[in-house]
């Protein structure tokens, strides 16, 4: 019987990062190499394995805010608290990512498709975890 391995965090993100420098091999056509390539790297960002420190990006809708994971509730429960940022260009969205934190800390759950929801949400339409970047937008067009 064979027995998975348990994989750490740096492992995990190891593996997505070995996945995004693939080249295409000679004589493959590249939509179908990019197809599979894409169909990997979807499954290994669902896979990642959070820890105390990560940085990850909130998703609602067209805004996105930086934040950190704070605490491992469960493998399937994290809490995140959102980054401090500075503000450089408003309307062209441009900011710096600050190591500071401040609020609340919001609860995540990793479902059954791999994707992080905020706790009490549905997945679809619900505000979303990005563990693989960290990035902050606010959209001036609202």
């Amino acid at each position: 019987m064979k027995t998975l391995k348990k994989l750490t965090s740096k492992e995990s993100f190891a593996i997505l990062r070995e996945i995004e420098s693939r080249k295409r091999p000679d004589g493959v056509k590249y939509s179908e190499w990019r197809e599979e390539r894409d169909r990997q790297q979807t499954k290994a960002i669902r896979n990642l394995i959070p820890e105390i420190g990560l940085g990850c990006t909130v998703c609602y809708y067209s805004d996105r805010r930086a934040a950190t994971v704070t605490k491992i509730i469960s493998p399937c429960k994290i809490e995140v608290t959102f980054n401090q940022t500075k503000c450089i260009d408003y309307y062209a969205g441009d900011y710096k990512i600050l190591s500071e934190l401040e609020g609340v800390p919001k609860v995540f759950t990793k479902r059954r498709n791999g994707c992080w929801v905020a706790d009490g949400q549905a997945y679809k339409d619900g505000v979303l975890l990005m563990l693989h970047y960290q990035s902050h937008y606010i959209d001036p067009h609202f």
